[in-house]
């Protein structure tokens, strides 16, 4: 017979043992990022080891290069533009990123992260220093929050500091790289290929948005991604080229939140605007996107780059322009789950009393949302709270608290100065 004491005992075990899994597998983490950290050091030590074995001439140097990344790809079994790439990031974290490299040795960020911040650090303008002074910059303000949120987050806010650390360089990279836009094909397999269009972040953006829309009104046995699939095709074959050539953004009617400077949008200056969520955007885009919105947002911001206030002129909807504006994004830890998707949630349930206001309402998509329910059975159930300023509380089921804080806005400076000389 088994006794209530004993099913107490091994449920007890159980949750011992979750919490044992959870901590072991944190712990493997950590100690995986310092085995990459160590793989960095070790590429880039034998980097510095080939310049001194590249003989005399420029051809000759390049071929000892070659020769030094097929050893390692046919090693590791990977691919010699994989192996260059990281070769790259070895030597940028090794002699530029050494707050970025310290802190993959202590297992505080991954790798991944650590690619993210080299791979969106601003450039220094010319006549500038090493970039000694702007790395440092950069780090100082990237590095905190990567410590505590995702890589994917993390890539958007170090845009964004990069943007407004060197706004100059920034606008110059985001004009070279527009001309480099797209359209190209790639064969799979059985049939299928893919067609990749390679445009402006806040194009695709826009294209996917309408496509999921009309994906959502299509009630059939396809999947999301099919139907999406088959309304872009029969767009781009059914459509009649002359009725939006030209006119491609008079066309797009998708929600998107574009956060732009007064100064800016009235041409006085040509500091980066924002794609809320998503990084930085060309003052030459924001400015036309807004030539054709049909309303706007003021944003009050703090020192601190937080939204504290919204001015418009619809009372009725203030609230939630204030809050879509503060939240950019589903506010479950680490979800990145765009504005369009989520709901407005009470975070203490209105049900049992909850107050509908700002410091009790936060914006979440429809996997997380469900987390809180109260049908959801206790043992699986997060609970969530609000701080007054926004920070989102969750507790998992096992007693663990995970904090999500309001993302900060970058204060983007004007092209005539503040860059880094």
């Amino acid at each position: 017979m088994i006794t209530t004491a004993q099913i107490r005992t091994d449920a007890v075990s159980t949750g011992d043992r979750r919490e044992a899994l959870l901590d072991e597998w944190v712990d493997l983490g950590r100690q995986l990022a310092a085995l990459e950290a160590r793989r960095v050091e070790v590429l880039a030590e034998r980097f510095a080891l080939q310049r001194d074995e590249g003989g005399e001439g420029v051809i000759c140097s390049s071929m000892v290069q070659r020769s030094v990344f097929a050893e390692f790809a046919a090693a590791g079994r990977v691919s010699p533009g994989t192996i260059e790439q990281q070769f790259c990031i070895a030597v940028a974290l090794s002699s530029r990123f050494h707050g970025t490299l310290q802190a993959l040795r202590e297992g505080r960020i991954s790798r991944r992260h650590a690619e993210v911040i080299v791979a969106a650090a601003p450039t220094a303008p010319d006549g500038a220093d090493d970039g000694a002074t702007l790395v440092a910059a950069y780090e100082h303000d990237v590095l905190p929050y990567a410590c505590t949120s995702t890589a994917a987050r993390t890539r958007v806010h170090a845009l964004a500091v990069a943007a407004s650390l060197c706004p100059v360089t920034m606008e110059e990279a985001h004009r070279e790289a527009f001309a480099e836009r797209e359209l190209s094909r790639r064969p799979t397999a059985d049939g299928l290929a893919q067609l990749i269009l390679t445009t402006s972040e806040i194009f695709v953006n826009a294209i996917f948005d309408r496509a999921s829309a009309a994906a959502r009104e299509m009630a059939d046995e396809r999947t999301m991604d099919q139907r999406r699939a088959d309304f872009v095709t029969d767009l781009l074959l059914a459509a009649d080229p002359t009725a939006l050539f030209g006119t491609s953004i008079e066309a797009i009617r998708p929600v998107v939140q574009v956060t732009i400077a007064a100064t800016t949008l009235a041409g006085l200056d040509d500091s980066m605007a924002a794609l809320d969520g998503t990084g930085p955007l060309h003052p030459d885009l924001a400015r036309e996107f807004a030539g054709h919105a049909a309303s706007f947002t003021r944003l009050f911001i703090d020192p601190a780059g937080m939204v504290t206030n919204v001015d418009t002129y619809v009372p009725s909807s203030r609230m939630k322009k204030y809050l879509r504006a503060r939240d950019q994004h589903c506010r479950f830890p680490g979800c990145r789950r765009a504005i369009t998707r989520t709901e407005i949630d009470h975070s203490f349930d209105h049900a049992l009393g909850g107050r509908t206001a700002l410091d009790n309402l936060a914006c979440l998509c429809t996997s997380h949302h469900p987390l809180k329910h109260p049908d959801i059975d206790a043992r699986h159930r997060w609970r969530v709270r609000q701080q007054p300023e926004g920070t989102v509380i969750w507790t998992s089921p096992s007693g663990r608290e995970y904090i999500d804080h309001p993302e900060p806005r970058v204060m983007f400076i004007p092209s005539g100065g503040g860059t880094l000389e």
